[in-house]
């Protein structure tokens, strides 16, 4: 899935804990059955089947709103999650 960034959408560029939100939705557009849509709310939201939607903004705090759902939405291990979001990659 490409998504393309809008300046107007997105007024800041990171979560509320310094995450860049460009690395976050790349990541999350990696993962197999994740896919992010933009929202009317808030610029992007994560969804996938069975799950609630994860909406993803400024004002997110990472690590306590997106780390859980993608915990739950793939098992892998929470701070490993929260690291990768830090670095721009995911860890092997």
């Amino acid at each position: 899935m490409v998504v393309t960034f809008s300046k107007n959408k997105m007024a800041g560029n990171k979560t509320s804990d310094g995450i860049s939100i460009s690395a976050i939705v790349k990541l999350l557009g990696q993962l197999p059955g994740v896919s992010i849509r933009q929202g009317s709310n808030h610029p992007f939201i994560a969804v996938k089947d069975g799950m609630r939607p994860c909406p993803i903004a400024t004002s997110t705090n990472a690590k306590i709103m997106l780390v859980p759902w993608v915990a739950e939405a793939t098992g892998y291990d929470r701070k490993a999650i929260y690291s990768s979001f830090r670095s721009g990659g995911w860890y092997q």
